[in-house]
């Protein structure tokens, strides 16, 4: 409304919607025109914050928020000053204060308050945003996450970044003193994330889209733009500029480090991969042989159901990312209903094949298809990401120790859309073989302490499965990668120096589930030597 009324005073200042004026302006000004347009282009940050702060809205919501608020609000505000700036050039030192009547002067010094920390509160949500959107894609290291919405999946809060922006925070105001100062570094910043954003844009378009050059060259205009406003803030790196160059070269190799370590990792577990499917594990192991043979002919349909449920939709609930298929419940549409609502129980027949009895004859040396193993008196849950093969860890443990525990569990946690869910539909558990057993337990998103002994209790109570009420007696494994960089063959320093930083981040950070709570007297790490190169 102040810049609407300010614009009255001289309405010429509507020529600003000519782009030839821009343009003119800077043909006549040439060099201090150029020097000039880093200090406009500070007008157009904070969008980016923008972003950030309702990305997790999706874009409908953030294009409401752009052309009905923002937009118009910025549009005719930058007016307005324009047009006092005309009338009174001396009130070129602070021409926002200056455009406001008298009488609210100090109404509006509250005003501005407020809205300068709802603008910080957007850039820390909007960092929240970014980072949890980065530990998903696999850029960061996993940190512990609040979700402080039960209705909005997007609301979220993490301390470790909190922390780190109050330590920058109180640094760069410490080192830089003024605002003046502070805006060097500001405007570099943003225009860098411009740049690469229309770069990376145009090559989504060609290579994602497949859109032909003649749709994606007009993008190159954007492109001209943001490389002339980039250049003239370019000149304010001696000047402070530098520092948002260093802190987001930081930042940015920590997420490649751990991103190419994660990729050279899985690499590695799935070349030495000693893993093998669930459906074989009772005939390696020898157990139930009779059994096993008795069913090896059957189908999935024919076999007993222990429990059956009025369920839900298992796959739509799963939002998975594992490498992995959904679990396949059968009969899905024949299914009894019953009023303890749990989930299916299945027996799943053994696959007696050639190749996996030939595989492990010639690994393991040892004739009918088994391994030699103790089995031990005990509960074992090993932690798995998979629905159909063993786990590293077991593999690990019983090539190690040649034993395995009386009651095996391979425990996969999965989290849902919902920020909580009913624990009669919490458990989805198949039974491959006598004592082994495979459980995915689903948890809401604001479901943050996880404990694998709550949820073998709850197994115990809907399904009856052979696990102890003592916590004491049941073990936990879970792995821990040590990582080695190889320093034999082609590879040269510059692919190895990311797999050095990526082995000190990962003794740093091991890798378990933030969200898990284990009691560390239950729990076994296995060592698992990753030799990356």
């Amino acid at each position: 409304i102040i810049g609407i009324w300010r614009i009255t005073y001289k309405p010429s200042i509507l020529k600003a919607f000519n782009p030839w004026e821009a343009f003119d302006y800077l043909l006549i000004e040439k060099t201090r025109g150029f020097y000039q347009i880093g200090g406009v282009f500070l007008s157009v940050t904070g969008l980016e914050a923008l972003y950030a702060d309702l990305g997790h809205f999706g874009r409908w919501p953030v294009r409401a928020a752009w052309f009905f608020v923002v937009f118009p609000g910025v549009l005719f505000n930058y007016l307005g000053q324009g047009a006092l700036l005309i009338v009174d050039p001396s009130l070129v030192d602070n021409p926002f204060y200056h455009a406001v009547p008298n009488w609210f002067h100090w109404p509006m010094v509250v005003l501005a308050t407020v809205a300068t920390i709802i603008a910080s509160q957007a850039i820390i949500t909007g960092s929240f945003s970014l980072v949890s959107q980065a530990i998903g894609m696999e850029c960061s290291v996993p940190v512990k996450i609040y979700h402080t919405s039960k209705t909005i999946i997007g609301q979220i809060y993490i301390p470790t970044v909190n922390y780190i922006l109050m330590i920058l925070t109180i640094i760069i105001i410490i080192g830089f003193g003024t605002n003046a100062s502070i805006t060097n570094a500001y405007g570099v910043t943003v225009c860098t994330v411009m740049v690469f954003t229309t770069i990376l844009y145009m090559c989504v378009m060609h290579y994602t889209w497949h859109k032909p050059w003649y749709m994606i060259l007009p993008f190159g205009l954007f492109l001209i733009i943001d490389g002339y406003t980039w250049a003239s803030n370019a000149t304010k790196i001696p000047t402070g500029g530098w520092v948002a160059i260093v802190i987001s070269t930081g930042f940015f190799i920590f997420g490649f480090c751990w991103f190419f370590g994660q990729l050279n990792l899985r690499r590695f577990l799935k070349i030495h991969s000693q893993t093998t499917s669930l459906h074989t594990l009772a005939l390696r192991l020898g157990l139930s042989e009779s059994n096993t043979r008795q069913n090896s002919n059957s189908s999935v349909n024919d076999l007993p159901i222990i429990s059956t449920a009025s369920r839900i939709d298992f796959h739509d609930e799963i939002d998975s990312e594992s490498d992995d298929e959904d679990i396949d419940v059968k009969n899905k549409g024949s299914l009894p209903r019953v009023a303890s609502q749990v989930r299916l129980v299945e027996n799943v027949p053994i696959k007696r094949t050639s190749a996996i009895s030939s595989y492990i004859q010639e690994q393991n040396n040892i004739p009918d298809h088994t391994i030699s193993a103790v089995i031990t008196p005990s509960v074992g849950c090993f932690l798995t990401s998979s629905t159909k093969h063993t786990p590293h860890v077991f593999e690990n443990f019983l090539s190690r120790t040649h034993s395995v525990p009386q009651v095996i569990i391979f425990l996969r946690i999965e989290h849902i859309k919902s920020s909580t869910i009913e624990d009669d539909k919490r458990l989805a558990v198949k039974q491959y073989g006598e004592g082994i057993f495979h459980l995915t337990a689903l948890y809401g998103y604001s479901e943050n302490r996880i404990k694998p002994f709550d949820i073998l209790t709850l197994a115990r109570t809907q399904f009856n499965l052979p696990i102890p009420d003592d916590e004491s007696k049941v073990t936990i494994f879970t792995p821990n990668e040590t990582i080695k960089v190889s320093t034999v063959g082609w590879a040269s320093w510059i692919r190895r120096w990311p797999l050095y930083f990526y082995a000190i981040l990962k003794s740093l950070y091991p890798g378990a589930a933030v969200n898990i709570k284990l009691a560390p007297e239950n729990t076994i790490n296995i060592g698992i030597l990753a030799k990356l190169k």
